[in-house]
């Protein structure tokens, strides 16, 4: 669920964010917080497919939903990328597009990490939209409290 995956993303960014510290922490953040929720735009049917629906509509032609958009290769080309332009933005991207790929690997929909090059499909426990999830969905936001009362 979108508000899990945003409650991921920012709990895994506070620790990130206390490690390294970045020249420009909002825009870091936000773009963080973006990628941990980006992947699923290869569906209509997701909040940010939703909302950015003239792009979810045409990837949906090229990719089904878990499909590429849910692989290792997007965030190993951005930080790729990273070496040529802004390193901690595209690191950034990076990492926050995994916490989402961490997440669904979690659930028992799954993903294929390394499509095309194997379709070995990795799959967790927990149902997506079922209690399971709400419980880690608490779980995360307690975390993140317990940070926002350390930073404080």
């Amino acid at each position: 669920m979108f508000k899990t995956h945003l409650a991921a993303g920012a709990l895994a960014g506070i620790f990130l964010f206390q490690y390294s510290m970045p020249s420009r922490p909002l825009l870091f953040a936000a773009i963080f917080l973006f990628a941990s929720v980006l992947p699923d735009i290869d569906t209509t049917k997701s909040v940010i497919g939703k909302r950015l629906w003239p792009i979810s509509s045409l990837l949906i032609l090229f990719s089904k939903h878990r499909g590429f958009f849910h692989t290792i290769w997007i965030p190993m080309a951005a930080y790729g990328i990273g070496f040529y332009f802004n390193q901690a933005l595209c690191t950034a991207f990076a990492l926050g597009y995994l916490v989402h790929i961490a997440s669904d690997l979690m659930t028992s929909e799954g993903v294929s990490l390394f499509s095309p090059l194997s379709k070995h499909h990795m799959r967790g426990f927990i149902k997506t939209g079922g209690a399971l999830e709400y419980v880690f969905l608490v779980m995360l936001c307690a975390a993140i409290g317990l940070q926002a009362i350390r930073f404080y």
